[in-house]
């Protein structure tokens, strides 16, 4: 939807067209945006679903772009309505298990950090189809612990298995951790990064779940592996709405539209990073950040750092 306020997208072009053209017919449309008349049709029906514009007769009009704006704001809403909801979930999933923990057959509590790390190759080998991954700091794993489990993941992406991992922006902290990211979204990792993440939690298809409640504070004291069975599912749930909520980051984007700095500067910013916080990142100056701040703006045609963040997934460059 945030899609429709980007100047040089195809639902920008046609709404703007219209905005500015009053009502007029497909083909008019087709002629004045450049676009074919099939997708044309495609972003028409997407707009017109959102009831952004309407069609009269043969004609298209647009709705008022205080509409659009309001449309706008109330989807920005949701989406941060949706990440509190997410984490107040997690919260009441961790009380529930953490209480029947012992006499709740399909939870039991790991006691070690080294049968944390044996559980989560387990659960990598056993999987067959997917493994989600909610990833973030503190790490309390060693230098070989990291190595190794680059290798399964690698070896087991070479025979199918498909990992999709949502990230802590803190992932820019860390050279080597944000290496590795970049080394496993070549290899295929699907890859998407969050403001904040509440939990550790990693999940091999439907089946096992390893859930480390409190990382913060508890460390990897009252770690829980959760077998097939509704807290589960809520967990794979949870890890879904946290998915559709990231920023999509790839290994590479289009070669030469965006700077690997630049491509950092907008994940950080979609995720929700302060200018500060991404000046002392990057070891930028705050006036530098806020500069390239402007001019990516500009060059996406957002008017936000979300919309930015969409707008450059949509087109290949993260």
């Amino acid at each position: 939807m945030l899609d429709v306020l980007a100047a040089d997208s195809d639902h920008g072009r046609v709404y703007r067209a219209l905005t500015t053209r009053g009502r007029s017919r497909a083909d008019s449309l087709a002629r004045h945006t450049g676009i074919t008349a099939e997708i044309l049709r495609q972003v028409l029906d997407e707009l017109a679903d959102l009831d952004l514009v309407l069609r009269v007769g043969d004609r298209w009009e647009a709705a008022p772009p205080d509409r659009v704006m309001s449309v706008a704001l109330r989807a920005e809403e949701d989406r941060r309505a949706r990440m509190w909801q997410a984490g107040a979930e997690l919260d009441r999933l961790y009380h529930q298990a953490l209480g029947g923990a012992g006499t709740f057959r399909y939870v039991e509590p790991v006691e070690h950090p080294e049968r944390l790390i044996l559980l989560t190759t387990r659960l990598q080998d056993q999987a067959t189809e997917q493994v989600r991954w909610l990833d973030r700091p503190p790490y309390y794993s060693k230098p070989h612990h990291f190595q190794a489990q680059e290798d399964i993941q690698a070896r087991r992406m070479a025979a199918g298995l498909r990992y999709r991992t949502v990230y802590s922006q803190d992932v820019y902290d860390d050279p080597g951790l944000f290496a590795a990211m970049t080394r496993m979204a070549a290899l295929g990792e699907n890859v998407r990064v969050l403001s904040e993440l509440p939990v550790k939690l990693t999940i091999g298809d439907d089946h096992t779940g390893l859930l480390v409640p409190d990382p913060d504070r508890a460390g990897l004291d009252g770690s829980l592996l959760v077998h097939a069975s509704g807290l589960l599912n809520a967990l794979i749930g949870v890890f879904e709405t946290l998915w559709t909520l990231g920023i999509p980051v790839s290994s590479k984007g289009k070669q030469g539209l965006l700077t690997d700095r630049d491509r950092t500067i907008i994940t950080l910013m979609a995720a929700g990073a302060t200018d500060d916080a991404i000046a002392r990142r990057l070891q930028l100056s705050r006036r530098t950040v806020v500069r390239r701040i402007a001019a990516l703006l500009d060059q996406l045609g957002a008017s936000t750092r979300f919309q930015a963040g969409v707008q450059a997934a949509k087109r290949g460059l993260l």
